[in-house]
């Protein structure tokens, strides 16, 4: 094989490569397209938590199950948790010797349920996670939205918006590529004049896999760069009649998976 296709070989696995989860709090912190990634990841991420029990000498320790543990709190009762021991140390804040112990999130979670946790609290980027958001990550329900069911016929006005969302598609399209099942994606504008609820977005994904998981998901980012109160419809395209049709016949996908 030529050097060439070699490059493009070891260029196309480092493109692969999955990022560490160090790498991934820090974009998430400043783009929310990797938000969904990094609450996928992080219950089989390792973390550490500071000990308040005497252990002796700075060592680390395994959380062992049923284990009962006295835990460094914040003066504002948060507890901190960390990526590494090194983001434990950043910026001299905490300086003196601990005891870490070492789990999976998803334990650290549920021995710690009903506490609010801060992600890495010294370092430049982290995230706080209070007990509601902990619980709903632990049940798989973090990343669920609204059902609407239409029980009758309903007059619907649909067309384009007039301003484009650069960023929520962006965000979107970023998300369907790592979405095999995802075959096409389109951006549409709706109102329901017989409801109270202003003119909005409405996509339409074509795909092969879990609905419903990933409309929860997409839906979920969406509202990260509009906003938790804003409006967001997500359909399925099932048969091409309905709002199916207008999609299929009159819209380009903004998306469109690489055959």
């Amino acid at each position: 094989m030529p050097i060439f296709g070699l490059m493009n070989l070891f260029n196309f696995l480092k493109k692969k490569r999955t990022i560490s989860f160090e790498e991934l709090l820090k974009k998430a912190a400043d783009k929310s397209s990797y938000r969904t990634e990094f609450i996928n990841r992080i219950l089989d991420e390792n973390l550490l938590i500071i000990s308040n029990s005497n252990l002796g000498p700075e060592r680390f320790t395994k959380l062992e199950q049923g284990a009962k543990i006295n835990v460094l709190r914040l003066k504002d009762g948060r507890i901190p948790v960390f990526t590494s021991k090194e983001r434990v140390h950043d910026k001299g804040i905490f300086n003196g010797d601990a005891n870490y112990i070492e789990a999976k999130a998803k334990d650290i979670f549920e021995l710690l349920r009903g506490a609010t946790l801060i992600l890495n609290p010294y370092s430049d980027y982290g995230k706080e996670f209070n007990p509601e958001e902990i619980q709903r990550i632990l049940d798989g329900t973090y990343f669920k939205s609204r059902e609407i069911k239409i029980e009758k016929a309903t007059e619907v006005k649909i067309g384009q918006p007039a301003k484009y969302p650069t960023d929520v598609v962006d965000a979107l399209i970023k998300l369907f590529s790592n979405r095999p099942e995802v075959i096409n994606a389109y951006l549409g504008w709706i109102h329901y004049p017989e409801t109270v609820e202003p003119p909005h977005y409405i996509f339409a994904i074509e795909t092969i896999g879990d609905w419903r998981t990933l409309s929860d998901e997409a839906g979920f980012l969406v509202q990260q760069i509009l906003g938790a109160d804003d409006i967001i419809d997500f359909i399925p395209i099932k048969d091409g009649s309905g709002l199916d049709g207008y999609f299929i016949n009159k819209v380009k996908p903004f998306y469109a998976k690489i055959k």
